[in-house]
């Protein structure tokens, strides 16, 4: 087994010990509902299409009339989603670590410091983050109200006896302008007649997709409905309780609160508008391999098509998550008493998805890190003292055309979830659930510009290794063109001077035209410094092969990190391949 790459002490500063982690089942058939714990990715198979025949029948019934006789009643409508914005304010850079490759020029922003701390750990529970949505799917200019807004969807839990124990749910507005950020949480109701209340069935909040005026919010088997422009003000912010009392209306001490319109489930039993028939034993978390029934565990929308689609992804412990479309030509303005899925669905390989975008072409899946990558503890237990072998500090982002095999474009912050793509600007956005450790916040919402890691017109790429959180790639020493500029380690950030590409055996610099050359034509020797210098096809010394554990010469010398250490600016030598630590050796020009 390879040996996970030695942190340096910044790094173990930044995440410090792990919290308690929750070993991941499906008992019962009922869909977790707590942190997962990521495990080892399997990727050999691919992202295989699969015959989806799945509904989404309406459980009960359309609530309009129910939110007009609340309203008649007392209840204040919003005058816009906007107003939510200068509720709180957050941080408009990434805070905490991410282990994002840097060739994705990412981004991002944090919430405030009450937001970034609140847990189902804590004595009373507290909230957790779970679905990513945005208004760059939302419209077609991807402004709503004339503002770049996002959404997150959270539930409040509090943490016993192996289970989140779910008691409400919430979804956040937020906007980033670059220099502020802005947001306000809304509390998800339910109306009554005359009145409302909290939500009949608990629910996790499981992902979140947003299109036009609607948001969609998956809780397992079910998928709430939503109307932004539904949106009440509640007079009473002090009250812990929910629904319109004395003339006063309140909801969990929220300043604003959003009715549900309808709820759907993917149960194959389920009729329309009989609530008793809605989920397996009246839960709508009563889904996945165990029982077949279809899980909405995470959202986005698709809208690289003629028409927007919602797309909806299982999480599962391992490998088989069904990756399931939906139309939404109904559904994105109606409440349909039941809706068909596309025939074609895919399969993934990805062991714990938490996230699901695509850009039309490829699937992004924000799941579980292959074994033995930087975080992985091979040594880890759950709550029982059982082995449960995953990572500690990151997740992965994969990448796959459907037939595809996926693989990792980067680490990303632990637990990531809730992917959405923004067409307008290729970029992926996701949000992530971590809980604190050790009085250190890990909570971020980030983006990546995917495209920014693939092979340019010329065919250069990265010569890269991917055993320090977020990929260092082969960089000339204070990016010099010269003869004799020694390679050295360096994070990866995109630039041309960390570009190369093979041709016919040589290694290409594009910012020099330089190949890689071992100092002294020593090819035989361990130790030997790797530099630039002219490029002669006629040279043995300067030509390289690739193969699945590295990059090596004729003579048997791999591409290797003097002293067998990552960090930042240390030289590339050359030294035995497969001796005596394979992970440092990990050295292959590839995109990112």
């Amino acid at each position: 087994m390879k040996r996970p790459y030695s942190y340096p002490a910044a790094v173990k500063l930044t995440f410090g010990r792990g919290r308690r982690l929750i070993r991941f089942t499906l008992g019962a058939a009922v869909a977790a509902s707590v942190l997962l714990p990521v495990q080892p990715a399997q990727a050999a198979a691919g992202l295989e299409p699969f015959t989806a025949k799945f509904n989404l029948t309406r459980i009960d019934g359309d609530k309009t009339t129910l939110i007009d006789s609340a309203e008649a009643a007392g209840v204040a409508r919003a005058s816009s989603v906007s107003e939510v914005l200068g509720e709180r304010t957050g941080i408009p850079e990434l805070c905490h670590g991410t282990g994002l490759n840097g060739a994705y020029r990412y981004d991002g922003f944090c919430w405030d410091s009450a937001d970034d701390f609140t847990g189902y750990n804590d004595a009373n529970g507290g909230w957790m983050p779970q679905g990513f949505a945005g208004a760059h799917a939302a419209t077609d200019n991807g402004l709503y109200e004339g503002r770049s807004l996002y959404a997150a969807s959270w539930y409040y839990g509090k943490y016993a006896n192996n289970s989140a124990n779910e008691e409400y749910t919430r979804v956040t507005i937020a906007e980033s302008t670059g220099d502020r950020v802005g947001y306000g949480h809304i509390a998800l109701v339910e109306p009554v007649n005359g009145n409302f209340k909290n939500l009949t069935y608990l629910s996790h909040a499981d992902g979140v997709a947003w299109l036009e005026d609607r948001l969609f919010v998956a809780n397992g088997v079910e998928l709430q409905v939503y109307d932004l422009t539904k949106m009440w003000r509640m007079s009473d912010t002090a009250s812990s309780g929910t629904g319109l009392v004395g003339g006063k209306s309140s909801a969990r001490q929220h300043r604003w609160a959003l009715p549900l319109v309808a709820r759907y489930s993917t149960y194959g039993e389920a009729e329309a508008d009989t609530p008793s028939t809605a989920f397996v034993g009246g839960n709508p978390r009563a889904c996945g391999p165990t029982n077949g029934v279809l899980c909405m565990s995470t959202l986005s929308i698709d809208r690289s098509g003629a028409s927007p689609v919602l797309v909806s992804t299982e999480n599962r412990s391992g490998a088989g998550a069904r990756i399931v479309r939906w139309p939404l030509s109904e559904l994105g303005t109606g409440t349909p008493k039941q809706v068909s899925a596309y025939t074609t669905g895919y399969t993934s390989p990805v062991w714990g998805i938490q996230g699901t975008a695509t850009d039309g072409t490829s699937y992004y899946m924000a799941g579980s890190c292959p074994a033995g990558w930087p975080g992985w503890d091979a040594d880890a237990k759950d709550d029982q003292g059982r082995p449960n072998p995953h990572n500690k500090l990151y997740a992965c982002i994969h990448k796959a055309k459907p037939g595809e095999a996926p693989h990792v474009i980067s680490q990303a912050p632990w637990l990531t979830q809730g992917l959405s793509w923004d067409r307008r600007v290729n970029r992926l956005w996701g949000l992530n659930e971590a809980l604190d450790s050790g009085g250190v916040g890990r909570r971020v919402v980030f983006s990546i510009d995917t495209k920014a890691g693939q092979a340019d017109s010329g065919g250069y790429m990265w010569l890269a290794n991917h055993n320090r959180p977020g990929f260092v790639c082969a960089t000339p020493q204070g990016d010099g063109t010269a003869n004799g500029t020694p390679i050295t380690v360096w994070p990866c950030s995109g630039s041309e001077g960390q570009r190369w590409k093979y041709d016919n055996g040589l290694i290409v610099h594009k910012a020099s035209g330089k190949c890689i050359t071992p100092q002294g034509n020593a090819s035989g020797t361990d130790g030997t410094l790797l530099t630039l210098w002219t490029c002669n096809p006629a040279s043995d010394v300067q030509k390289f092969f690739s193969h699945a554990n590295g990059t090596a010469n004729a003579w048997g010398k791999a591409i290797t990190p003097k002293g067998n250490s990552l960090a930042s600016g240390v030289w590339l030598t050359l030294w035995t391949q497969g001796s005596p630590t394979p992970d440092v050796q990990e050295w292959v020009v590839k995109t990112l």
